[in-house]
């Protein structure tokens, strides 16, 4: 990628993770730049940083889930979101195990994971904000329970609920994995 893609793939993330009207995928990570201000900026440097990356888009969209205001500067040279992607890279290359090691962490009673009770958040919503879960485990399970529709009606007005949502929503588009391979498994865990 050259420095300039960089930029542009970089904005749209952005973009992507914060904005509820704007879709990566559907606008092919496409976004309103020249190249006339990006050469204006002055931190074009670590766009050219960033894109000497094996897999500069990788590496953006592991940062960006994690902190979606992150400054290109830190991205190019902060050494936390270098272990930020090499621990997405290995969650997303043994995706089947980290699933299956993390849904020892739901309740028993599997449904019991995705009810609000008492204007609870769900234990597995729970699990998710104390690290019990990934990020991949919360969305494959909303993706294959379709949990998100109930959620947004019961936490309807939730601050927690509302950025954890939309980082579902947004992130699960960029999932990759066999939805049978996985409904097997929890059918196994049930």
């Amino acid at each position: 990628m050259s420095p300039f893609e960089v930029y542009i793939t970089y904005l749209a993330l952005k973009r992507h993770f914060t904005s509820e009207s704007y879709d990566f995928h559907k606008y092919n990570g496409k976004i309103n730049a020249s190249i006339d201000a990006f050469k204006a900026r002055k931190d074009c440097f670590f766009f050219e940083k960033l894109a000497k990356h094996q897999t500069p888009k990788d590496f953006l969209l592991a940062n960006i889930i994690v902190n979606p205001t992150a400054y290109v500067r830190d991205l190019a040279y902060d050494e936390k979101y270098k272990i930020i992607y090499n621990k997405w890279l290995k969650t997303k290359e043994s995706l089947t195990y980290v699933f299956q090691t993390e849904i020892t962490n739901l309740h028993p009673d599997f449904n019991s994971n995705f009810l609000c009770t008492d204007g609870n958040h769900p234990i597995l919503l729970r699990l998710f904000l104390g690290e019990k879960i990934s990020l991949e485990t919360l969305s494959i399970l909303c993706d294959l329970t379709g949990a998100m529709a109930y959620w947004d009606q019961q936490l309807e007005g939730d601050i927690v609920y509302k950025d954890v949502g939309l980082l579902v929503k947004k992130y699960k588009q960029f999932l990759q994995y066999d939805k049978e391979k996985f409904k097997k498994i929890i059918r196994n865990k049930i």
